[in-house]
């Protein structure tokens, strides 16, 4: 094969809907170097937020969609199109993406086939998941890991082979991502000017922690009254954790904002960044935060422990307990230089290990030795 034709690769993806995977599936793509690679989109038709942006940027995608929860046809269809496409290279995100690439990429013609794994979910686990994954995952080149704690997770919950195991990083767009102060978003938003604001971006739903959040903030409270907590994101426990807010009456003090296309520009009404997870691969909101010179605390789930330096870029509390939360916000509420300090160091941090720029370069390379290994 001629080095000098531009490699085919296939994305597929159950959806394309608003959640982290799917962020950064469409960051990579729109970021590849089109000269060299030619990129088509698959999805599943589980959710249809990014194709006008994806057309918008002159990328391919095009939807097979799933009939039923096992559709036999949507192998046939596939490996149709991988072969229609002269495919080089597939990677898959999200489950269903993950079995299907596995089970048909080779088959379809593809030189390698790749699963983008970007977090260690409990819900992976679920033995109606986990065993088919098992099977099939074997027929893939190699299981892509966006840090080292998932990389172990997938080894020892999903039975990974660990040969098979690659970490690449997430990475974040440093100029999108910069600290930015901007007064006039406190009077729209409807906050004091002198009020501390603890933020947190993240869907709302059990895993990201809100709750432990919410008590810490009530521990806060008694002692900095002017604080707000602004909280970023949508998601299937919006009501509920409202209505828990109306009932804590922290309702004056904990703002939703629900879903934003704005969060660069959000992060820089924060004073400091809050993650409380369950569990994560490597969330990019902490890069972001770190990337816009945010001191983050965050439990030291996953890969979160390895973006978040203690003491250096942040605070590190275990999980959930509310109390080491609050003490831990109220130490950087209290020293504004400290807190400085170690958003800083977060910028800096970023810019030398968790660049978007480097993400790409390795993927790119990645496909590249697959392509031509013969």
């Amino acid at each position: 094969m001629s080095r000098n034709r531009k490699i085919n690769v296939l994305q597929i993806t159950e959806s394309l809907g608003w959640a982290g995977a799917e962020k950064k599936l469409w960051e990579l793509v729109h970021r590849m170097d089109t000269s060299r690679f030619n990129t088509l989109v698959c999805n599943f038709g589980m959710g249809d937020y990014y194709p006008e942006q994806l057309e918008n940027l002159g990328l391919r995608y095009v939807t097979l969609r799933r009939k039923s929860q096992f559709d036999i046809s949507l192998i046939w269809r596939l490996r149709q199109l991988i072969r229609r496409e002269k495919i080089d290279v597939i990677m898959s995100t999200l489950f269903y993406a993950d079995f299907m690439a596995a089970l048909v990429g080779k088959w379809g013609g593809a030189k390698a086939v790749f699963s983008w794994e970007t977090i260690s979910s409990p819900l992976w686990l679920v033995p109606r998941r986990l065993y088919p994954y098992r099977t099939v995952i074997k027929l893939a080149d190699r299981v892509i890991s966006v840090s080292q704690a998932t990389a172990k997770w997938l080894a020892e919950e999903r039975g990974v082979s660990p040969r098979q195991i690659e970490v690449i990083p997430y990475g974040v767009d440093l100029d999108r991502f910069k600290r930015s102060k901007n007064p006039a978003l406190r009077k729209e938003l409807g906050l004091p000017e002198d009020a501390p604001v603890i933020g947190m971006v993240a869907r709302l739903q059990p895993q990201k922690g809100h709750i432990y959040l919410f008590d810490a903030a009530e521990l806060i409270l008694k002692e900095a009254p002017k604080t707000r907590f602004v909280l970023v994101g949508g998601g299937p426990d919006r009501d509920k954790l409202e209505n828990l807010v109306k009932h804590k009456g922290l309702d004056k003090h904990i703002h939703f904002l629900g879903y934003r296309d704005d969060v660069p520009r959000l992060l820089g009404l924060f004073d400091i960044f809050t993650l409380p997870s369950l569990f994560e691969g490597l969330p990019n909101v902490v890069l972001e935060a770190m990337a816009s010179s945010l001191p983050v605390v965050a439990t030291p789930v996953d890969g979160t422990k390895e973006a978040v330096v203690p003491g250096e870029t942040g605070i590190l509390v275990p999980t959930k307990d509310p109390a080491k939360l609050a003490d831990a916000l109220m130490a950087l509420l209290k020293d504004p230089v400290r807190a400085k300090k170690l958003g800083d160091n977060g910028r800096r941090r970023v810019e030398n290990e968790f660049s978007l720029q480097l993400q790409v370069r390795r993927f790119e390379d990645l496909y590249e030795k697959w392509t031509f290994r013969n």
